[in-house]
């Protein structure tokens, strides 16, 4: 026997939960969303997304979502020009569709996912220019940029010491070439589609980035540490520490990270709140941080190794 089809409302009454989930509904109505999904598309905030040198796993984590696809969500606020995961486009038609955006008087936010590779620009290559070309020209004539992820906003992996390409954080690279644009970080590795969703709605919405803290974080997100919110907080008060992984107690002597990561994943983890590292027995391993990755990521209870900053 076959399911009754949705009606478009109850579509939308859908997408409307998801939205709520993401802590979007304080500017957000239902009526909204009703009026956006009337709007025509060519009121709609464009967005274009490019990769540097990552592994694709914010973009990987932004389109694995179980109850309601992001898509369903940003295309009723937004014209997703451009994603290298997403869009048909190949070949010649790629640079036609950047440049065809950056020469027009549309508004459009910038995405970038990955670093930056300033000393070997050939390793990311768009048509034939290196992807340096594309960042100047899409990140001078956005009204905003998304860093999307901890290479991109922290430097993560890419900017790890020994690496050899130079990899420059999204802002990083914008102050070096004097582009003055405001910039959002998303850290998380991977990013949290989430707080992307988040932030593209209020900026829809309100004509401007949620409020951010010293690191150009969402604060409603960003504005705590693990520690503060974490499960096992009363045992670390109590100096109940465990000693091996699968103990019971606070995870700080096995090297957690929680401390001095800020992130939400306490409250809300990954893969639609499915799990986090603490949730499921294992140190935070302070993906969202700026240390991230450090010198020694795993620890047991007697190690004496300091651990170090990754520069």
């Amino acid at each position: 026997m076959f399911d009754t089809p949705m009606t478009r409302r109850q579509a939308l009454r859908r997408i409307y939960r998801a939205i709520v989930a993401t802590g979007a509904a304080q500017f957000l109505s239902f009526e909204q969303l009703l009026a956006a999904d009337r709007s025509p598309e060519q009121d709609r905030l464009n967005l274009i997304w490019l990769h540097g040198t990552s592994c694709s796993g914010c973009s990987t984590s932004f389109l694995d979502v179980e109850d309601v696809p992001i898509l369903d969500i940003l295309t009723k606020f937004a014209n997703v020009v451009f994603h290298p995961d997403l869009s048909a486009a190949t070949g010649h038609q790629v640079p036609e569709l950047i440049e065809r955006l950056e020469g027009s008087n549309q508004r459009y936010l910038f995405t970038f996912e990955g670093g930056i590779p300033v000393d070997m620009p050939h390793a990311c290559m768009v048509g034939d220019k290196p992807v340096t070309h594309w960042v100047d020209r899409l990140a001078g004539k956005a009204e905003a940029c998304i860093a999307a992820g901890t290479c991109a906003a922290h430097g993560g992996i890419p900017a790890m010491q020994g690496t050899v390409t130079g990899s420059h954080t999204l802002s990083g690279y914008l102050s070096r070439k004097g582009i003055d644009k405001p910039v959002v970080n998303l850290p998380n590795c991977p990013m949290k589609p989430e707080h992307f969703v988040y932030t593209v709605l209020h900026y829809a919405m309100t004509g401007k980035l949620p409020e951010l803290d010293g690191a150009a974080r969402p604060r409603k997100f960003f504005g705590r540490t693990l520690h503060e919110r974490c499960v096992y907080y009363a045992d670390f008060q109590e100096k109940r520490y465990a000693r091996f992984i699968g103990d019971e107690g606070c995870l700080l002597k096995l090297g957690c990270q929680g401390p001095v990561t800020h992130s939400d994943c306490v409250e809300y983890g990954h893969n639609s709140n499915t799990n986090n590292c603490i949730r499921a027995g294992h140190p935070c391993v302070g993906c969202a941080s700026e240390h991230f990755p450090r010198q020694i990521m795993l620890h047991t209870y007697r190690d004496k190794r300091p651990i170090r900053r990754r520069f």
